[in-house]
């Protein structure tokens, strides 16, 4: 633990950032799954909206140092396949 009043400044200041960025991401996953939710149910309108937001916290996360730049994109990229496929299934 640290022990010199920076040192422990520079702890809680890190916890603060690690809860906040932790909230970041479990909103972006609670997104994402209702996105996929709305397209294997057919709804393609809602499933289209709940993308565009997704996607839209995905790069508030990266400029806020939240997510890495490839990560991010690897994660719109993937759930845009994805709502493709059942799109084009049904």
């Amino acid at each position: 633990m640290a022990r010199n009043p920076s040192a422990m400044k520079y702890h809680r200041q890190s916890e603060k950032r690690r809860l906040a960025h932790r909230a970041q991401k479990s909103t972006i996953r609670t997104f994402t799954k209702k996105a996929v939710a709305a397209a294997e149910s057919g709804d393609a309108t809602v499933a289209a909206k709940f993308q565009k937001v997704t996607q839209s916290l995905v790069d508030k996360a990266i400029k806020g140092a939240g997510l890495h730049k490839n990560t991010a994109a690897r994660k719109k990229s993937r759930l845009a396949k994805r709502l493709n496929t059942l799109q084009s299934a049904k």
